[in-house]
Parts: structure tokens; C-alpha cells; sequence
């Protein structure tokens, strides 16, 4: 079999991975950010807490990303349908939102786990530079800041028939490549994040010995093993992605070597949806390692919003006599509320 064919191989099970592994990582990106965001808002152990503020933020901006990027992806890598090339406009507005997007993402993590070293430490000073003002203010300054840093999005991104939506500048090429990628969505979120939760989990670890009350240590010791559970995961997500692109900005270019360019063209495909994965898989995250957390979407998704549509027009005629009056399980929702 030739070079060629074999390369035609490899890409042609790219094409194969991008359809099938996008499209379920479009679908649950869809599904868990919507149930983060309705169980983090509407109970009201969350409602008014700075660290689900945070992760609320985070999911609604995950939410628009996977809007926003497969399926663009999908019709790209698996139909060769590259809608970015039909419209200037459409490929300079994209471009700056999706970084935008993901930085934000990026910072939610950032600051709900030093927000939680804070809220767990010893010292009664850090603790109360945990609030939900604070966070306000770090939000909306970061969305300030993050909307800067979009500008030259907007100004250098370009269309070309041969490559399409990308940029062409060779000066900010450098900083996409290096400062946007390599440095703020990789070693430095991973960085403050990673050691902001090992410093809040030893902080954890203390209160257990201290007299704390019980409803404090036990969401305290949800909230860390969440935010932890968390980082890791971005860490195991996002670091194979920031790896192989140092390595693509640093090979040397052979356009004769097919095979060796498929292979690339393949691997970059696997590690970008487990890029997309740490967009995608919180809540999921979140529902394997916490029974607590199983709970509180049980009573969030199923009696909450089950109660709201019972008290429809049909489920009324269905069950005329569901408004009677009966006792309700105060202990279970005090304990998940």
C-alpha cells in the first residue's frame, strides 16, 4: 500500500472520530451544563454561596462554547464544511468569543478554588476575603479584561481560500500561539488552580479536627473534593493539548511526508476533544465522585422542577387530586437545601 493511501487512511479516520467523539461530547456538553446551572441556582445551599458562583459562571460560558465550536468542528473535520470561510465578519466575531469563552472557563476554576482555600483556611482575615461580592467583582472584571484581550482577535484574523479562518499576521501568530495557548489556557490556570486545591484540601483536613459545625464541614468538605476532583481533571484534559502544540509549533514541516502529517492531523483531533471534554464533563465529574452532589440533582431536577410540571394544565387533568395536601420530608430537603 502506498504512502498515500495510507495517509488518505489515517485521515479518514480522523474524519470518523471527529463525527462520532464530538457529536457525544456536543450532547453531554449540552446536558451536564444545563443541569450544573439548574442545580447550582436553585438550591438554596448553593444559591448564595461565591464557590457555586463561580462554577455557574464557568458552566454558562462551557454551555456557549460547545455552541459555539463542534458544531463548526463536526461539519469542518467530518463533511469538510468550513463555515467560518463564508463570512469575514463570522470569523472574526468566533474567534474572539471562543477565546474569550475559554479564558473565562479557565479563571471560574482558577478563582473557585482559591475562593475555597479562602473559605477553608484557619486564619479568620482570608476567610473573610471570601464573599460573594468578591466574586462579583472578579467576574465582571475579568469579562472587562478578557473583552480587551479579544480585540486583536477581531482585527487579525483572516480569510484565504488555501487555509481559511486563521491568522496571517506573523506577530500575533506568535502570541496566539505561545501566550494564548501554552500560557494562559494551559500551564497558568493549571498552575494557580492545582495548588490553590492541594492548599485547600490540607485546609479541609484541619477543620475535621476543629470544632466546626457539622453543616459547615460537611458542604466543605463536598465543595474541596469537588473543586479538587475538578482541577485534576483539567489538568488530565488540557495538558495533552498544550503538549502537542508546543510540539507542532516547534517541528520542522515536511510537505512530502503524508503519513507523518495525517498522524498529526489525527492525534491534534484526539487531544483537541479532550480539550473539549474539560468544557463538557463537570457535571458528570461531579456526579461520580460526590453521592451528596447525586442527591442534590435528584431533588434539584426531579422534585423541583417534577413538582412545577405536575402543577400543569394536563398533569391536572391526569391527577385532579394531586393538590391535596400531605406532609413533606422536611429533614431529607433541609439536608440537600
Amino acid at each position: 500500500m502506498s504512502s498515500t493511501a495510507v495517509a488518505q487512511n489515517i485521515i479518514n479516520i480522523a474524519r470518523e472520530y471527529t463525527i462520532s467523539v464530538y457529536f457525544i461530547i456536543l450532547i453531554c456538553g449540552l446536558t451536564g451544563n444545563i443541569c450544573n446551572i439548574i442545580v447550582f441556582s436553585g438550591l438554596k445551599i448553593f444559591r448564595h454561596n461565591q464557590w457555586t458562583f463561580y462554577l455557574t459562571v464557568a458552566s454558562i460560558t462551557d454551555l456557549c462554547l460547545v455552541i459555539i465550536i463542534l458544531p463548526f468542528r463536526i461539519a469542518d473535520y467530518g463533511y469538510g464544511h468550513d463555515l467560518t470561510k463564508l463570512s469575514l465578519a463570522w470569523c472574526k466575531i468566533r474567534q474572539a468569543l471562543v477565546s474569550s469563552l475559554s479564558l473565562m472557563s479557565l479563571s471560574s476554576i482558577c478563582f473557585a478554588a482559591i475562593d475555597q482555600y479562602l473559605s477553608t483556611h484557619y486564619s479568620p482575615w482570608l476567610r473573610q476575603l471570601s464573599t460573594l461580592k468578591l466574586a462579583h467583582r472578579l467576574v465582571y472584571s475579568t469579562i472587562v479584561i478578557l473583552a480587551l484581550l479579544s480585540i486583536p482577535f477581531l482585527i487579525f484574523f483572516e480569510i484565504q481560500p488555501s487555509f481559511g479562518c486563521t491568522v496571517y499576521n506573523s506577530g500575533f501568530s506568535i502570541y496566539y500561539s505561545f501566550v494564548h495557548f501554552c500560557i494562559l489556557s494551559g500551564v497558568l490556570p493549571i498552575t494557580v488552580s492545582g495548588l490553590s486545591a492541594i492548599f485547600a484540601y490540607v485546609n479541609v483536613r484541619r477543620i475535621v479536627r476543629q470544632q466546626v459545625a457539622v453543616v459547615r464541614r460537611r458542604l466543605d468538605r463536598q465543595l474541596t473534593a469537588m473543586v479538587l476532583t475538578k482541577v485534576i481533571f483539567l489538568v488530565i484534559t488540557i495538558s495533552p493539548f498544550i503538549t502537542f502544540r508546543i510540539y507542532l509549533l516547534n517541528r520542522s514541516i515536511d510537505p512530502n511526508d503524508s503519513i507523518r502529517l495525517a498522524i498529526e492531523q489525527l492525534l491534534s483531533t484526539i487531544f483537541s476533544s479532550l480539550f473539549y471534554v474539560n468544557f463538557s464533563g463537570t457535571f458528570y465529574l461531579f456526579l461520580s465522585i460526590s453521592k451528596r452532589f447525586r442527591q442534590q440533582v435528584k431533588h434539584a431536577l426531579i422534585k423541583n422542577i417534577g413538582r412545577k410540571l405536575c402543577r400543569s394544565i394536563i398533569c391536572k387533568k391526569l391527577f385532579p387530586n394531586q393538590n391535596q395536601i400531605a406532609p413533606t420530608n422536611t429533614a431529607t430537603d433541609m439536608e440537600l437545601t
